[in-house]
């Protein structure tokens, strides 16, 4: 089995969120198909804001924490971008740390999304206005998508960062088993296209 990188980002501002816990989900059965993964919670970065003065500055990143963010996106092979619901959108955190990363940053990779709203299950519609980001990075992003409310998860912050696990016994982890095969399956099918498009960009640069 290849094995791949994929980069499980948790768009929440909240500390032990439900979003951390799908992403984490998700990120668990990734692993099941030979994937190594790395969970970016958000919360827990302390990114600086996206700003003008660098979105179109071809120079690296003056701060360290996100060079080291941009190098991990650049690094993955695959990509789960997690969510919580806000006015029927993404959260204003992902939306800030996908600002610091260069157009071309998911170039040929595939890329799951995930998202999770407090409220009746009508979270679907930030996912779709993520495929549109995903779109413009370059990137492909699968077609199963996850959204999830809160009775779909067990555990409370009161017991600590991590605690809240997501209800195997329900549709929604069986949601998720598919959306990793899904990321699983297309990463490997665009494996050998991007590879060759990384090779191309180094001999330009050469």
């Amino acid at each position: 089995m290849t094995r791949f990188r994929t980069l499980c980002v948790a768009g929440s501002p909240s500390r032990g969120s439900r979003t951390r816990a799908l992403v984490a989900h998700v990120a668990g059965l990734l692993e099941r198909h030979g994937s190594e993964t790395l969970l970016a919670d958000l919360a827990e970065l302390g990114l600086p804001p996206g700003h003008p003065d660098h979105y179109w500055s071809t120079e690296p990143h003056p701060d360290a924490r996100a060079r080291e963010f941009i190098a991990a996106v650049r690094a993955s092979d695959a990509l789960v971008l997690g969510t919580p619901v806000y006015h029927s959108g993404y959260s204003g955190l992902l939306k800030s740390a996908v600002d610091l990363l260069p157009s071309d940053a998911f170039a040929g990779k595939a890329v799951a999304l995930v998202s999770h709203a407090g409220g009746p299950r009508g979270s679907a519609g930030a996912c779709e206005q993520l495929r549109q980001v995903v779109k413009a990075l370059g990137g492909w992003a699968v077609p199963m998508q996850v959204s999830t409310v809160s009775a779909d998860f067990s555990g409370n912050l009161t017991s600590g960062v991590g605690q809240r696990t997501l209800d195997e016994t329900g549709p929604v982890h069986a949601r998720c088993a598919e959306l990793a095969g899904q990321l699983a399956v297309f990463t490997r099918a665009m494996r050998p296209a991007r590879a060759g498009s990384l090779e191309d960009r180094a001999e330009v640069a050469a």
